[in-house]
């Protein structure tokens, strides 16, 4: 199954993905534009924080330099723990041309080299064949992300129709669904608007960690082991050691004492009793 997930801005409202019904499996924020930051950025991030697989894009302006919206996104996104970037190509607000084509390029290149991370091109079939190819074949150094509605059926599980200049299977994220073609959705998502834009992933989940050198999931911990059993009770104290035997002498030496001692003990008695010998 591939890999399901959002992009949201300010016209999404809010995002809290533990309200969703619908699989989520990454997220993608509007971390600026020009060089103003999306106003909602702080709010919907601490959504977009929650998911597993984490991006941010940037809206290119062509009235401003590219260097200086590309540092600006660098900032806005320098404390957020994201594993890709994207830069949207489009024509709202824009004048299209060679100039601003090449801006997008410049823009891509430098994002890139700053941050040694993946930065995938969002754009549409017909802004891919009328305002970039015609300037040069760069685009297929890059991940593409595509927007393309299928607008009977809306689906995750088909493929989007390609700009002329890729071959098929050639995409990397297809934006299949947004306010244009399945309204009333937001809430499934954990969205506050009315609408919100649905991508897939051209692979399983493994296969976009796998894409973004993620590693695996960690298992969880093992148990702690249980606790040492306790010590066994110290032994008795041994019996003292019997008194040494008396050797003869000392035997025969501690009789005379006694039968001393009886014998005045007796002398005593005969004393004290008055039945004693009389003298002359």
């Amino acid at each position: 199954m591939r890999a399901h997930g959002v992009d949201l801005s300010l016209w999404d409202v809010s995002f809290d993905p533990a309200k969703a019904t619908g699989q989520i499996d990454f997220a993608i924020i509007k971390a600026s534009e020009g060089t103003a930051r999306d106003p909602k950025f702080a709010e919907i991030w601490v959504g977009v924080q929650k998911v597993p697989i984490r991006g941010a894009y940037h809206f290119l302006r062509s009235q401003l330099g590219w260097k200086a919206q590309a540092d600006f996104f660098l900032s806005a996104i320098n404390n957020c723990d994201l594993h890709f970037y994207a830069l949207d190509f489009e024509s709202k607000y824009n004048e299209m041309s060679a100039k601003f084509a090449d801006m997008a390029h410049m823009w891509m290149d430098y994002v890139t080299q700053k941050t040694s991370k993946l930065v995938l091109l969002y754009t549409n079939p017909s802004h891919y064949d009328a305002d970039l190819f015609p300037y040069g074949d760069w685009m297929r150094d890059y991940p593409l992300w595509i927007a393309q509605y299928w607008m009977n059926n809306p689906t995750p599980d088909k493929d989007p129709k390609l700009p002329l200049n890729r071959k098929r299977g050639d995409w990397t994220i297809y934006q299949y669904a947004c306010e244009v073609n399945f309204k009333g959705h937001s809430n499934e998502y954990g969205a506050g608007a009315n609408s919100i834009d649905l991508n897939v992933f051209n692979g399983t989940v493994a296969d976009m960690r796998a894409w973004l050198q993620l590693d695996a999931l960690p298992p969880p911990p093992p148990p702690p082991p249980p606790p040492p059993p306790p010590p066994p009770p110290p032994p008795p104290p041994p019996p003292p050691p019997p008194p040494p035997p008396l050797d003869d002498t000392k035997a025969a030496q501690i009789e005379i004492v006694d039968w001393m001692i009886a014998q005045l003990n007796a002398k005593k008695d005969e004393l004290s009793s008055g039945s004693g010998p009389i003298g002359d």
